[in-house]
Parts: C-alpha cells; sequence; structure tokens
C-alpha cells in the first residue's frame, strides 16, 4: 500500500514479504537493520540545482550493505559543477540537543558510517526528523562545529505535541536555534550556487 500511495523513486521494484520478530514490534524503537532494501526505501533525484537524496534510517548503513554502497555511489556522481546543492533527508538525527531518541541504533549507525561520506563529499543540508522539536545546527563534523561539515536540521515539529526537553540546559556548541515549544514547520529557498535561505516558520504552542 505504501509504494503506491506514495510514488517516489525507486532504487529496485518493491518486494512483499513478512518480518517475524518477537513480540510486538515497538515502532518508537524500531529493531536495527530491519531487512528491506527495495521500491522506495531510499532514493535520489535531481531538482532544480539540488540532488535529493532520501537515506533509510531502518535499513542496513554498514559499508558493507546495500545502501552504502548505493549512497557511496550517489554522493561520488553528484557534478557539482552543474549541481552545486546536495541536500539529503534521514527520519533519524545524527545531532540531537534533546534528551529524546539518544540511544537508538539508527542514529549510533547513521553516525559512525554516514557521517563520514556527508563530510567526504560536502553535503550541505541533512534534514531529519524522529524528535518531535525543532533545532539547526551549524556547520559540524564529528561533534565539532567544521565549516566542512552539514548543518543538520530536525524539523519534528509539525504534528504530534512537542515534549522534548533539552539533554543539557547550555546548547552544545553545534547548536544555533533549539525549540521544543511551537508547532511549525519550515521551507528552504535555493537562491543561487552558493546561497540559501531558510526559514522556520512556528505556527502554535505546543498543547494549546
Amino acid at each position: 500500500a505504501y509504494e503506491n500511495r506514495f510514488r517516489m523513486p525507486q532504487v529496485w521494484p518493491a518486494e512483499l514479504d513478512s518480518y517475524d520478530f518477537p513480540g510486538l514490534l515497538n515502532m518508537d524503537r524500531p529493531p536495527y537493520p530491519l531487512p528491506y532494501n527495495w521500491g522506495n526505501a531510499y532514493y535520489s533525484f535531481t531538482y532544480g540545482p539540488a540532488r535529493h537524496i532520501v537515506v533509510s534510517a531502518y535499513s542496513a548503513m554498514e559499508p558493507d550493505s546495500v545502501q552504502y554502497k548505493w549512497l557511496s555511489d550517489e554522493l561520488e556522481a553528484v557534478d557539482r559543477s552543474i549541481t552545486p546543492w546536495v541536500l539529503l533527508t534521514l527520519h533519524t538525527p545524527l545531532y540531537n540537543t534533546f534528551n529524546r531518541h539518544r540511544h537508538d541504533p539508527q542514529i549510533a549507525a547513521a553516525k559512525e558510517h554516514l557521517e563520514p561520506l556527508m563530510v567526504k563529499h560536502h553535503v550541505n543540508i541533512v534534514f531529519t526528523g524522529h524528535v518531535h522539536a525543532y533545532q539547526r545546527t551549524t556547520n559540524v563534523a564529528f561533534d565539532k562545529p567544521n565549516r566542512k561539515g552539514p548543518v543538520h536540521i530536525t524539523i519534528g515539529a509539525g504534528g504530534r505535541q512537542c515534549e522534548a526537553e533539552f539533554k543539557n540546559e547550555v546548547p552544545e556548541a553545534w547548536i544555533a536555534k533549539r525549540d521544543a515549544s511551537y508547532f511549525g514547520y519550515g521551507n528552504i529557498s535555493i537562491l543561487n550556487k552558493t546561497h540559501a535561505e531558510w526559514k522556520w516558520i512556528p505556527l502554535s504552542l505546543s498543547g494549546m
């Protein structure tokens, strides 16, 4: 049903199968990795001056995995003289100022295996969700502000009530903005080869 409702580009045709999991499957803490590398689990497309790459946080990300090899090839193939912007979307955030989802294996895998690819290939922005709140980092790489790293934007405040308290009272050095009080969404406009404009648009206080 998902493949038919959301017709995104497919890496390979979807396959229908079952997944045996002991007990109830808790999707707030899903197991990693889920054995799925088909359909639109991950995909990419070009729109204007940007290559959009959507990665699956729940498929394997290790260097010997199908997804890792696909992502490495995708990033290597981008001609930045023609497509100067690379925007990557992943459900789980690599950087997280909140005290929620701090031990998810998907996050650890992405930090260990995918962040080096993002830095090596100069991904511009990483969009994530998972945490129901908003944060934007500076350019960051390997837990330190770094102009060679992407900006990470968690834009998870669009629906479910924001209940994510901060992990630390003082923001981390790589935090540019954080908020867990408002519902909201964001808008990005790519202005030219070197400049883009990001707007966080708060709508109403969460819980009202």
